[in-house]
């Protein structure tokens, strides 16, 4: 109904298919915008106690650090915390993703709260394309290797 004040997003992990919420903004809004500014004056009453055109500079720094914090958060809730895996990442470099999921299969592999767990839906690759792709030499396989 109220999809505007929805600050979470759900959705599935691409690679292991495991239900998660992302965060939505990727960058500040119009309400960022006015938070900082009201706390751009509210610093400029504490500090000066009237009016002063430095407040521009805080105003300024106070954008900067709300846009880092909404990317910072944006980009920590894009990754899987099941799998490891990073869209983000997977678009500039698929091997630099694909590493980064054997890692974090391998550490999910030895620690042993995971022991019971329910188990990840890893996408298959069937028994002749397997042997195929190991054939060509592209490494070993990670949802074989499981």
């Amino acid at each position: 109904m109220f999809s505007f004040f929805h600050k979470r997003h759900n959705c599935f992990c691409a690679f292991c298919k495991t239900p998660r919420r992302i965060y939505r903004k990727k960058n500040i809004s119009f309400m960022n915008l006015i938070a900082s500014a009201l706390a751009s004056v509210v610093l400029m009453f504490a500090i000066w106690q009237q009016y002063d055109p430095r407040v521009m500079i805080v105003f300024v720094v106070c954008l900067a650090i709300s846009e880092v914090f909404v990317k910072i958060r944006w980009r920590l809730s894009v990754v899987c915390r099941q799998c490891g895996f990073d869209p983000v990442l997977y678009l500039k470099q698929p091997e630099a993703a694909a590493q980064k999921v054997k890692e974090q299969l391998e550490a999910r592999k030895q620690d042993p709260k995971y022991l019971l767990a329910k188990p990840l839906n890893l996408p298959a690759i069937p028994a002749e394309k397997a042997k195929a792709l190991q054939d060509k030499g592209k490494g070993r396989l990670v949802s074989r290797s499981i």
